[in-house]
């Protein structure tokens, strides 16, 4: 699991998840009290050359969301994006026991795209697969899209709530397989707005209303000091 990029060396590959507190978690305007997520590393937003940790986790999770035709275009963004794939397993590795990672049902956030889109990206799955191998893991993307949407990093607009919701949908044949484990958790590669997670966890209430639901992020992405709001309490 080495990784050869350029600045990926000086990201320091942590220990332990992070547990949102009352102050993180207020950074994410659609997560409230109830809501039990954590993260591995985070990065603030606007500053990706600012500072080595966060400029080299700002370049490692580029890499990560290289969309699949680019790198299918360019062998030396596959390779990098390849490369950020095996780093980032690797923290979870490190970071999640082996006890806990077999306690629960791991459903990956589905990417932007529906899965005949040619930019369709699994980088998730392949994360969780990867970070827990030899493990007995439940990894199930019970989640998708039925209609590929603009990815919200990509431009200024981003897609609403509501539509996001429209455009989730459950794989009941992949939810019938076998029982679910102790704990859902959904996995993402940045936490942002939160949206997405609430969104996702609504649709599966829809068919596990007493599942506990967790969430869990490779990063978290912080709005410098200056803008962040301090005001929701745990």
């Amino acid at each position: 699991m080495s990784v050869n990029l350029d600045r990926a060396r000086e990201a320091v590959m942590p220990a332990a998840l992070t547990r949102l507190d009352e102050a993180s978690r207020a950074d994410h305007i659609y997560l409230s009290a109830s809501d039990r997520c954590a993260y591995l590393a985070q990065y603030c937003s606007g500053s990706g050359s600012g500072g080595s940790g966060n400029g080299a986790c700002h370049q490692l999770i580029r890499h990560f969301k290289c969309e699949p035709s680019r790198a299918r275009s360019d062998r030396r963004r596959a390779r990098y994006k390849q490369e950020a794939i095996a780093t980032l397993s690797a923290w979870l590795r490190q970071a999640v026991p082996r006890r806990l990672a077999e306690s629960c049902t791991w459903v990956p956030i589905p990417p932007s795209q529906r899965a005949e889109d040619p930019d369709f990206d699994d980088r998730l799955a392949r994360t969780l697969r990867l970070a827990f191998e030899g493990y007995d893991v439940d990894v199930r993307s019970l989640l998708s899209q039925t209609t590929s949407t603009r990815r919200d990093h990509a431009g200024r607009v981003r897609l609403s709530e509501q539509a996001l919701l429209q455009v989730l949908r459950i794989d009941e044949a992949k939810l019938l397989l076998r029982p679910v484990r102790a704990r859902v958790v959904l996995f993402d590669d940045v936490l942002t707005s939160g949206k997405h997670f609430k969104c996702c966890e609504r649709r599966l209430r829809e068919v596990l209303p007493d599942a506990p639901i967790a969430g869990i992020f490779l990063m978290r992405r912080a709005p410098p000091r200056d803008r962040r709001s301090l005001g929701r309490a745990w």
